[in-house]
């Protein structure tokens, strides 16, 4: 079951809650791990994470003022890659908190970093730390935005942060596991 129920209520609220300075803001929700959000150890599956993230990207897009403009354009946010590692549970029942935020970007792709914390805040400990790699698609125009592009729009004006060695890692990865596919698609194709 998809995170339905935490969007339709994300969208509800929305115009309750301050705006992000972008690009740099973050978003922080709270959740608690209900039920339909575990698996059979009885704490958060991995799949979940991955949904959670997408509650968070979402909340940067409305928050740093891009929903309406994106709407208007036929523009949407698309997923490309992610990578995770999961360092804690989050039990059934649990509270646990999410930070996503805007790292850098690069071309028409932006690298985004969602952290899951666990425990009250003096002693909150990182259950999860997802990286994406992903874009604004333009439906109409069948492209990525640039970022800069949607920055002018929202009248932004920021450099993209140079990517440390964690990033560049994870950048490096995302091209090679791009271009093996790719590769292997190719094959395919040729067999058939």
């Amino acid at each position: 079951m998809y995170v339905w129920g935490r969007l339709l209520r994300l969208g509800l609220f929305a115009k309750t809650r301050p705006p992000l300075e972008a690009p740099f803001g973050v978003s922080e929700l709270s959740f608690r791990a209900w039920p339909w959000d575990c698996d059979t150890n009885l704490h958060v599956t991995n799949g979940r994470y991955l949904m959670l993230a997408d509650v968070g990207r979402l909340d940067l897009f409305l928050r740093f003022g891009l929903w309406r403009e994106a709407m208007k354009r036929g523009w949407a946010p698309m997923l490309g890659g992610v990578s995770i590692v999961f360092r804690r549970e989050i039990r059934m029942g649990g509270s646990f908190r999410l930070a996503s935020r805007l790292v850098t970007w690069q071309e028409t792709h932006v690298v985004g970093e969602h952290l899951f914390h666990v425990g009250e805040d003096a002693d909150a400990r990182i259950a999860a730390k997802a990286l994406t790699w992903g874009g604004i698609y333009d439906r109409k125009g069948r492209r990525f935005v640039p970022p800069e592009e949607i920055f002018d729009l929202l009248g932004i004006k920021a450099a993209a942060p140079e990517p440390d060695e964690e990033l560049a890692a994870f950048l490096a990865s995302q091209r090679t596991l791009r271009a093996q596919a790719k590769a292997m698609e190719g094959q395919q194709a040729a067999i058939a």
